[in-house]
């Protein structure tokens, strides 16, 4: 059992473990009780804008349609978020995992719309890209503490070039929710760094 004294080590990322906690817990519910939680909280064009279900652009954060898509955006966000969340605070970091997963669906309802669509969308796939976005900012704002010869920059703008890439690639992928929660995540970033001195990047290599 980890000494309690090495779990106050990660007291800096409690929201990011938290929710990828919630995450998981989410997934096993829907394990159990079926398509219940998908017809309930998946995110439609038509319940959205006709039916003005306006509260699955937020509970269709926290589901996921398998396995492998729960692991993929959990693996990403516990990667890129922990760093995230050092610099931006809790409050911060909660907001902005919020409202880029928000503006992710906002944006893939209206692309649906336009195009006279209407799909379902589950997945936090929005709100993570929303931390690679802030992510990238960081990197940008604390280059001049990485060590001489460092790649960290280039390796996070081509993770974010090749995670946008490949969805473009997969038919089935919510790439609309990706841009918009990249948008978002950039613009809350920017805010919210305005009067940062200190970028923190222990987490990252």
């Amino acid at each position: 059992m980890m000494d309690p004294q090495e779990l106050r080590k990660y007291s800096y990322c409690s929201v990011n473990i938290a929710l990828a906690l919630v995450h998981a817990a989410g997934f096993a519910v829907c394990l159990m009780t079926g398509d219940r939680l998908y017809t309930a909280g998946q995110c439609g064009t038509v319940q959205v804008i006709a039916g003005r279900e306006y509260y699955r652009l937020f509970t269709s954060i926290f589901l996921h349609s398998g396995i492998s898509h729960l692991g993929s955006n959990l693996l990403v966000q516990v990667l890129m978020g922990n760093a995230v969340e050092r610099n931006l605070g809790h409050i911060r970091y909660l907001i902005l995992y919020l409202v880029s997963g928000v503006c992710g669906n906002v944006i893939s309802v209206l692309y649906d719309y336009t195009q006279g669509v209407n799909t379902y969308s589950v997945g936090s796939s929005g709100a993570v890209f929303g931390v690679m976005g802030a992510l990238i900012l960081l990197i940008i704002k604390g280059r001049k503490k990485l060590q001489s010869g460092s790649s960290l920059i280039y390796r996070a703008a081509f993770a974010v070039f090749y995670a946008v890439y490949s969805g473009f690639r997969n038919p089935h992928t919510d790439n609309a929710a990706h841009v918009g929660g990249l948008a978002a995540g950039i613009l809350l970033g920017l805010v919210f760094m305005l009067r940062m001195d200190y970028v923190d990047l222990r987490d990252l290599r």
